[in-house]
């Protein structure tokens, strides 16, 4: 079978001359695509490089620096801390910023239930944590979006508590607290779980594989603006002994 290509007239940008090129050559030839030869795709790729060239001895002659050398990291650093040091950037700087108002936290603390937080998503060796698997996870409230399978498993576990009855019920990310008297940097906080205790009374668990700064700043101001709260802490070390004991049974993920 033969097969029959369409093709049209193009000017050779090096020697002018008009060339018949075929329409199905890929666009990625761009050889074949400008210049009506190899010898005039390499006589314009010549020029270019002297042209190329000439460019950069005219920069260096008037006092340009070559990118990603050392001296032009340093120009560039010299450039920036002279620009931070003027007047009207350094008043910007040091502007006291108006805090934000309650209904400004809670749409931020709103927005973000649910959602992976930036700074779990890799470890310092740049891989992904081996705990953090975020995603929809089943339970007995149904199909919840959780943001690590730590969480996921711990949900599976306060089933078990309500069957046994041990507690009366539990929710998931059930509000958020806000810090007041903080106008920037950590201003609220959201426990994972609320656990509904057959007394009547109410606790929080927060699940922490990895203490972060941010976390332990967290902690801290609970219990300094919420002393009656109760809040435990459900790390690495309680998490293990309780898939230890009970996580084939209850079928961990």
């Amino acid at each position: 079978m033969q097969t029959y290509f369409k093709t049209y007239l193009k000017i050779c940008r090096q020697c002018g001359k008009s060339y018949k090129r075929n329409k199905n050559l890929s666009s990625y030839q761009w050889s074949e695509n400008k210049y009506c030869s190899r010898q005039c795709a390499g006589i314009a790729k010549q020029i270019h490089d002297q042209y190329k060239d000439k460019q950069e001895r005219y920069a260096r002659k008037h006092g340009a620096l070559k990118q990603g050398t050392p001296e032009w990291l340093e120009r560039i650093r010299n450039t920036t801390k002279n620009a931070m040091y003027k007047p009207d950037v350094q008043s910007k700087i040091r502007s006291k910023r108006k805090p934000l108002s309650e209904d400004h936290k809670a749409l931020i603390s709103k927005s973000l239930a649910g959602k992976m937080p930036a700074n779990m998503l890799f470890n310092n060796n740049g891989g992904l944590y081996k705990n953090i698997q975020n995603g929809d996870y089943e339970n007995s409230k149904g199909t919840m979006y959780f943001r690590s399978k730590w969480e996921a498993n711990y949900a599976l576990y306060l089933d078990y508590l309500v069957e046994q009855g041990q507690i009366k019920d539990w929710e998931f990310e059930p509000g958020f607290f806000i810090f007041d008297k903080i106008s920037h940097g950590t201003t609220r906080y959201m426990p994972d779980f609320l656990i509904k205790n057959v007394d009547g009374s109410v606790e929080y668990h927060e699940i922490k594989g990895y203490m972060d700064s941010r976390s332990k700043t967290k902690l801290r101001r609970m219990a300094k603006y919420y002393p009656n709260i109760k809040l435990v802490l459900i790390d690495s070390g309680c998490y293990r002994d309780i898939q230890k004991k009970l996580g084939a049974i209850l079928h961990f993920y």
